[in-house]
């Protein structure tokens, strides 16, 4: 009896020694080869005397900058960031094809452009014409300028190819090179005065920066700053946090480490999005933006040292490092301090005191839990406008990551690619059925007016199509790439595999019941076990 309990309490001390070492052991700091504790000063290269030394008293777009800096300024003239279209060759079934925001349909806000040249949201100007009656005092208030406030970087002609005088003059290098407490990007240049919007004798719509030339010059920057950039991508989709998930003003100046571990500790949104004359690098299965020569950093090019602990480390490092994307433990969350649009429908509006203007009918949620979906990095469902597309119960998938998902082999199961998180989101949006395709809407007149009928049949206008009043949903499958939160906050092991259905979704990811049945059974097993040794210990 001695040696019977003797070995059940070896067994139990070696289980409770084990757990110990899974969860209680120290864990060894997260190394990264950039040590990173504040964030950095903002690069300034004073053009002052550069200015006056080349005559120049007025900034006329990249036209003030050709001189000196020639090729930098090719480059950013057939960059995607101004061009708003690139080759793309990772759409399952297609070659090579030409896309991006230029040509695309947008399910935040219809399209910019028809077929990359009509003007449909690019540019013009937005006053609030019928505002409910308890906020006639906001009649005339300007509320929007366009995509263009932020698409195409520019001063208000539609990009084009061939680079003639005037499309250099309306490349807006500033837009990126600027200290944004004095020239910021996006609305806010529009709101503080910074730019204004205007057209000319023939009608045409351009912006003229109003900051005198003497502040311009001393306010240039050798790279954009982080807030710059954060000043269109942080409001796209036309409000705070709406579209990209954890792209939030809450990342603008000083970030909290539970907002954003990285820029609390001093990276640039240019370390990760790394620029090569002007292409950056992005892969992302809802993005456009493709890149030949810059490559974007993989997460270990930084961590080298990681899963540390030395049992739960052996056990990440050989079952979840190759079939699980960081991101997908390390970002639990999104929209975290300001709610973010997951579906949004054309066919209402409401007005919004907050922005002074008609709204599509939004659902804004906050402290979101993602959408996990297996993703190879290679390959993506898209849809490419203005194709014939026919609904499948109703909706249409515009970005999405290609995957199978996991298929059994055997007893055990092979994917193709990584578990990645994403944000789900819906539109409802204005469909011919004739033409098989989504109608553009006039998004500014649905802001100025409230009536979304209008704002479509507009669009069919513009674009040529009929609209006979049908609606379609538009699906995407956003990426969660921001907001990794410090490495204490990491999902624990619990949350995806519990004995029951919990936060990942196994059944969508191609398991059926067999993780359930699996996490079910270990839980039993362990729990007669333990049952077991107790009874042996403490049996007469």
């Amino acid at each position: 009896m001695r040696g019977t309990r003797l070995f059940a309490l070896v067994v139990l001390l070696a289980l409770l020694a084990a757990v110990a070492l899974v969860f209680l052991s120290p864990r060894a700091p997260v190394t990264a080869k950039r040590s990173l504790k504040t964030p950095p000063k903002i690069a300034y290269a004073d053009h002052t005397e550069a200015f006056k030394k080349a005559g120049i008293t007025e900034y006329q777009g990249a036209a003030s900058c050709v001189d000196c800096h020639e090729e930098a300024t090719k480059a950013a003239f057939h960059s995607y960031h101004y061009q708003m279209a690139n080759v793309v060759d990772d759409v399952v079934g297609k070659g090579p094809v030409k896309m991006g925001g230029k040509y695309a349909y947008n399910d935040f806000c219809g399209a910019i452009l028809w077929q990359g040249e009509k003007n449909v949201n690019y540019i013009g100007k937005a006053v609030l014409k019928a505002p409910p009656p308890e906020y006639e005092d906001k009649k005339g208030t300007l509320i929007a300028t366009g995509c263009s406030m932020c698409h195409g970087v520019s001063l208000g002609l539609i990009p084009q190819e061939e680079m003639t005088e005037a499309q250099v003059k309306n490349l807006d290098c500033l837009a990126c090179h600027a200290d944004p407490a004095v020239y910021p990007a996006g609305s806010k240049a529009i709101k503080t005065g910074a730019k204004e919007v205007y057209q000319d004798e023939n009608g045409t719509w351009h912006y003229r920066v109003k900051v005198p030339i003497e502040k311009l010059a001393a306010a240039i920057t050798k790279s954009p700053p982080k807030d710059q950039c954060l000043l269109c991508h942080a409001y796209s989709g036309g409000g705070p946090g709406f579209k990209r998930p954890n792209l939030e003003p809450a990342l603008l100046g000083e970030v909290p480490e539970a907002v954003d571990v990285h820029l609390a500790r001093g990276m640039e949104c240019t370390d990760c999005h790394v620029f090569e004359e002007h292409q950056v690098a992005l892969k992302g299965p809802d993005t456009w933006a493709r890149s030949e020569k810059a490559k974007a950093p993989e997460c270990a090019d930084c961590h080298e040292k990681r899963h540390t602990r030395p049992l739960l480390g052996w056990v990440l490092r050989t079952f979840h490092e190759e079939k699980v994307a960081c991101q997908t433990c390390h970002i639990p969350h999104y929209a975290k301090k300001a709610p973010t649009d997951t579906h949004r429908d054309w066919s209402q509006a409401e007005f919004s005191p907050e922005m002074n203007r008609w709204e599509p009918l939004l659902d804004l949620k906050k402290n979101q839990v993602p959408t996990y979906r297996y993703w190879n990095e290679k390959t993506r469902v898209a849809y490419l406008y203005p194709e014939p597309a026919t609904p499948e119960e109703g909706k249409i998938t515009y970005l999405a990551p290609e995957s199978q998902g996991a298929k059994r082999n055997g007893l055990f199961f092979k994917a193709d690619g990584k578990i990645y998180p994403f944000k789900y989101h819906e539109a409802k949006v204005p469909y011919s059925g004739e033409a098989k395709i989504p109608v553009p809407v006039k998004v500014g007149l649905v802001f100025a007016t409230g009536d979304t009928a209008k704002a479509a049949q507009v669009g069919a206008k513009i674009a040529g199509i009929p609209f006979e009043g049908e609606y379609v949903t538009l699906v995407r499958y956003m990426s969660v790439n921001h907001g990794v939160e410090p490495a204490e906050n990491a999902l624990k092991c619990l949350a995806c595999h519990g004995p029951t259905l919990r936060r990942m979704p196994w059944h969508e990811l191609g398991y059926g019941n067999y993780p359930e049945i699996a996490f079910t059974l270990a839980l039993l097993i362990g729990l007669l076990v333990l049952i077991a040794l107790v009874y042996l210990l403490f049996k007469k």
